[in-house]
């Protein structure tokens, strides 16, 4: 079993199984800036709107992979995948119709985003110290 194993993690050059070491590193590469473009994207929506909001966007993501599963490989889910997708729709309908979170805390004080709060240290050394102050539950970096 050893070798088996072994024998399939070798790559030989007689073998047309895997991709050449210059494709892969592209597809290396291109997955990377994938990922960061992915974390890039959610920071910018999450200055202009809320995590759940992104929540249920993500949820709905799912939706575009059975469309493309239904038109073009013609797989269609179970019955129960169309509840959760009605489940998930009303739940974005239902947090759309309520007032934006975000809006009513930047409008009452625009220097505070949320309950966080970032101070420049004016120190000399290196280290940042937390404080926390109990009266305004105020996170100071």
């Amino acid at each position: 079993e050893r070798e088996e194993i072994l024998d399939f993690f070798q790559q030989s050059s007689e073998s047309d199984d895997t991709c050449p070491e210059f494709v892969s590193l592209l597809l290396l590469l291109a997955f990377s800036i994938g990922g960061m473009l992915n974390y890039l994207g959610i920071s910018a929506f999450l200055r202009i709107s809320d995590a759940a909001f992104l929540n249920l966007s993500l949820l709905t993501g799912d939706a575009w992979a059975v469309l493309y599963s239904v038109y073009a490989e013609h797989i269609y889910p179970p019955g129960t995948f169309y509840v959760a997708l009605i489940i998930t729709i009303i739940g974005v309908l239902i947090y759309e119709t309520a007032p934006s979170p975000v809006n009513n805390k930047v409008e009452e004080s625009p220097d505070v985003l949320g309950d966080i709060q970032l101070l420049e240290n004016n120190n000399t050394d290196t280290e940042r110290e937390e404080n926390t102050t109990p009266q305004h539950g105020l996170v100071f970096v």
